[in-house]
């Protein structure tokens, strides 16, 4: 692991800088911020510090052929739509679209975000922010794990929705990364489908989903299928 990007230098993205510097003291860091005063904060040896909107920085640097080892997002919005509904835009009209109810009852702790939006928690309780995310028992309760999140979103059916669902894996406690070819692969799903979408990020524990749909420019929306649910 050599290069790692953080999208956020805020309580959680200082959090993360101290975790990476820790458990990969050799990575290069590029920390992104639209605040100057955040982005002073969070300077020092190793870290690069670039002071714009986290989601235009990705737009506009992350490539599919040279890009970071992970991508710590630590910014209180869906990153990956975010990233997703700008590099759709012009050629697609991106809508967020209501989220089926058949999903909302089969998640576990659901409540509303952005329009089209929800999260997600197989938690009802604050979790530790250090938690280690073990795959066999629950840090907190030390329950036995009923289930694993991103698994039980990806295993979804819901049609006419095709269900897109990128994994946040762990590099250090409580601090999550995506790899840049899911963001790419899920892009181009989205680009071949016809039909909504269900977006999700999520690790073991907790998640967040987004429904839309993604309409070429000039197309005739009339003659898509009726998303009224």
């Amino acid at each position: 692991m050599t290069d790692i990007w953080i999208i956020g230098a805020g309580r959680f993205g200082k959090k993360a800088v101290h975790a990476m510097k820790h458990r990969h003291p050799h990575a290069a860091l590029t920390v992104v911020d639209i605040c100057p005063q955040a982005c002073d904060a969070i300077a020092g040896p190793v870290i690069t510090t670039i002071c714009m909107d986290g989601i235009a920085y990705l737009h506009r640097f992350l490539k599919d052929d040279t890009t970071p080892d992970w991508i710590v997002p630590v910014i209180p919005i869906h990153m990956a739509f975010e990233w997703m509904r700008l590099k759709l835009s012009p050629a697609y009209r991106v809508e967020p679209v209501e989220i089926p109810e058949m999903v909302r009852t089969s998640l576990p702790n659901v409540y509303p975000g952005r329009p089209g939006e929800i999260f997600t928690s197989v938690a009802s309780f604050i979790c530790p922010e250090n938690c280690p995310e073990p795959s066999a028992i629950c840090t907190y309760t030390r329950n036995p794990r009923t289930q694993i999140l991103h698994q039980t979103i990806q295993s979804l059916s819901c049609p006419p929705f095709v269900v897109v669902s990128l994994q946040s894996r762990q590099l250090a406690p409580g601090i999550g990364g995506i790899r840049p070819s899911c963001l790419w692969k899920a892009l181009r799903t989205v680009q071949m489908s016809r039909f909504p979408v269900l977006l999700s990020t999520a690790c073991k524990c907790h998640g967040v989903v987004q429904a839309f749909t993604a309409i070429p420019s000039g197309a005739d929306s009339t003659s898509l299928m009726d998303l009224s649910y």
